[in-house]
């Protein structure tokens, strides 16, 4: 049985929508495996040291106190110095590479345009997205949301991001619904999760990974591997 008094859905985009970690993580191997190779480093931890360097660069860009270009540079140089790699000439070339890569190789999940498209014979559809304005609009516009997706909201270009209420607030006044006739659907138990709980909206769980829950994380209203499962439970 489908959920009920459900009157529109919200979704993120990045590991819900487009299969967005699995690609980045082969982009970084193949723009920076040779320089790796060619000084002695592990990749895996210049990896790991880019990854845990987003939230710090990326408030500062949300602040305005550096732009995308230099909050990718200043992200990439940093993780560089840390793994003892050094910042040469052509460093800038490899973090372009990295990026074009990544563009090029960015795909949904399974079934997940189909579905979409099914749903919005039913729902109007928003989207909330945490990222940087120009990246995330590109990833939007090559898998075609606008097409179907009714509001559309990047925290870059709001200068809030999830799991802050007032953005869901803005996307729920958009779509003319109140939260608990909407569902909000997401990877990220930390943004997403506990976004719609701090907007008073029910969650599902787009947990393609099928990770555990966290011990002591408060269950979510509902759980799905793939966009047919979200289908099942949308639309029966």
């Amino acid at each position: 049985m489908p959920v009920p008094d459900v009157n529109a859905l919200i979704f993120d985009l990045d590991d819900t929508i487009t299969n967005f970690q699995e690609t980045a993580d082969i982009a970084f191997d193949i723009a920076f495996k040779d320089v790796c190779e060619e000084h002695g480093v592990d990749i895996e931890a210049l990896h790991e040291v880019y990854m845990g360097l987003f939230e710090d660069f990326y408030t500062l860009h949300l602040e305005g106190h550096v732009n995308l270009e230099e909050f990718r540079a200043y992200r990439f140089s940093r993780a560089f110095e840390i793994v003892g790699l050094p910042v040469e000439d052509d460093f800038l070339d490899l973090c372009v590479q990295f990026q074009h890569i990544y563009d090029q190789m960015l795909r949904t999940f399974p079934g997940a345009c189909e579905v979409l498209r099914e749903l919005d014979k039913h729902y109007p559809l928003g989207l909330i997205t945490n990222g940087p304005t120009d990246p995330q609009w590109r990833k939007i516009n090559k898998v075609k949301l606008p097409r179907i997706m009714e509001v559309i909201l990047v925290s870059g270009q709001m200068g809030i991001s999830k799991p802050d209420p007032r953005i869901f607030e803005v996307a729920l006044e958009g779509l003319r619904v109140a939260p608990e006739e909407a569902l909000m659907v997401g990877n990220s138990l930390e943004h997403d999760h506990q976004g719609a709980i701090n907007a008073g909206m029910r969650f599902v769980w787009a947990n393609h990974f099928k990770r555990a829950l966290p011990e002591g994380w408060p269950k979510p209203d509902y759980e799905v591997h793939s966009f047919p499962e979200l289908r099942e439970l949308l639309l029966g």
